[in-house]
């Protein structure tokens, strides 16, 4: 296979669409405690990016990675200039913004190459560094951020080089429900009193005392058609 820029591999532009839908998974602004603001969206894209240039640079030195890496780059910052003029922003406001997140991308880069010999209270705090989080719901999922970009780091390592170029990252975070665990056992006394009600009645029948039959106590003799001394209906003869 020829690697040639100017052929096949321009994939960069299905590259970012796949970053960019995995900086957009709802389940990151839900259950992850990620607010969902321009500048968090921005900082996972580059947070996504740089795991997979992390792997890259450490397992390939082809200059053919590294230009299409540069090119993906070039991509992504044209794309993050084109949606801020589009929100709003002006020429100046632009420039300065764009330098501000070149230099946060680099930040990102250079804490990522680090992230698989660190801590989880590194990688919170790295993490919680460039991602604005709900602070009301950090007790509850303090680390649920950190699984996910461990999870993710497994998944670039599993990445091969064509897999990237043709934009093939398939990453599901599946999110995991503790089952809920009582403090002590439950005694046997506590666990028969809930049960008492659980006993099968039998049905309360009795001996009609003119027709000698069987029936349902306070119910009418089916054979007779008396009820309490009444004729209710004609029995079929």
């Amino acid at each position: 296979m020829s690697k040639s820029l100017n052929n096949i591999f321009y994939k960069e532009e299905k590259l970012y669409n796949k970053i960019l839908l995995l900086s957009r998974n709802k389940i990151i602004y839900t259950d992850l405690t990620v607010k969902d603001t321009f500048q968090n969206r921005i900082n996972l894209i580059f947070l996504h990016f740089s795991f997979i240039i992390v792997e890259f640079k450490s397992n390939n030195n082809d200059n053919f990675y590294k230009a299409f890496h540069q090119k993906l780059f070039d991509f992504i910052f044209k794309n993050i200039e084109i949606n801020m003029r589009e929100i709003g922003y002006g020429d100046v406001s632009v420039n300065k913004n764009m330098k501000f997140l070149v230099k946060v991308f680099y930040n990102i880069l250079k804490n990522c190459e680090k992230y698989a010999n660190g801590t989880d209270k590194y990688k919170f705090e790295f993490l919680s560094n460039h991602l604005d989080l709900n602070v009301s719901k950090l007790s509850k999922n303090n680390d649920s951020i950190v699984k996910y970009f461990d999870k993710f780091h497994a998944f670039c390592l599993d990445l091969t080089p064509d897999s990237v170029l043709k934009g093939n990252l398939n990453f599901t975070y599946k999110w995991v429900f503790k089952m809920a665990v009582p403090k002590r056992k439950t005694s046997k006394s506590r666990r028969d009193k809930r049960r008492s009600h659980h006993q099968i009645k039998s049905p309360n029948i009795i001996e009609d005392k003119k027709s000698g039959e069987f029936r349902l106590s306070h119910h009418v003799d089916l054979k007779t058609g008396l009820y309490n001394g009444r004729q209710v209906f004609e029995p079929k003869k």
